[in-house]
């Protein structure tokens, strides 16, 4: 039952990931694979996106809190080198938090309203997510510079990659969830179909 489980988890995460990296190319081409680049937030956090909302669907709560951590530490040594200050610890934190808060108030409040279609709801989490991206995003231009006075180009960042990424994995894990019984069919796992 667990095996089966975590197979779910992996093929919706697989799927919320491809949906984020396919709005990612459409919107900024093959330089979202390149780590040094702000775009390559498509392929990161579409991927932590995606199995956030995939731990969040099949209620593994202690995984989906040792996950965060994991992703987090991760972050800090890929992108920061061997030297780890607390500007990239604060970045990180607030804005890996906004995907996973978004993710958690779309799953305890948006999900319920089940009169919605999918792609419906999926434009909820966007909204969701632009805005918290914003809010913590705001917070942590204050936090490191000491400044509050925000420029509108960062807003506007922060709202942009929000909802691109915000998009695409909510396409890519809708996509899944309309399509589960093709693709456990496809990959001919028709014993997932009873969970």
């Amino acid at each position: 039952m667990k095996t089966k489980k975590l197979i779910k988890i992996f093929l919706m995460a697989i799927s919320g990931s491809i949906g984020s990296i396919l709005i990612g190319i459409i919107f900024f081409g093959f330089l979202i694979f390149t780590p040094s680049t702000p775009s390559f937030q498509f392929v990161t956090f579409g991927f932590c996106g995606a199995l956030f909302f995939s731990l969040f669907e099949y209620k593994f709560l202690r995984e989906q809190i040792f996950v965060f951590i994991v992703i987090l530490v991760l972050q800090l040594v890929i992108f920061s080198g061997r030297y780890i200050n607390f500007a990239l610890v604060i970045r990180d934190l607030f804005f890996l938090g906004s995907l996973f808060t978004s993710i958690l108030l779309y799953q305890k409040f948006i999900k319920r309203y089940t009169q919605l279609k999918l792609y419906i709801r999926s434009l909820a989490l966007v909204v969701t997510y632009a805005l918290l991206n914003i809010l913590f995003g705001t917070i942590v231009f204050i936090i490191n510079t000491n400044n509050i006075s925000v420029e509108p180009h960062l807003i506007y960042l922060f709202a942009r990659n929000a909802i691109l990424i915000g998009l695409g994995i909510g396409l890519g894990v809708d996509f899944y969830i309309q399509n589960k019984a093709f693709l456990y069919d496809l990959l001919r796992m028709n014993s997932l179909k009873s969970i």
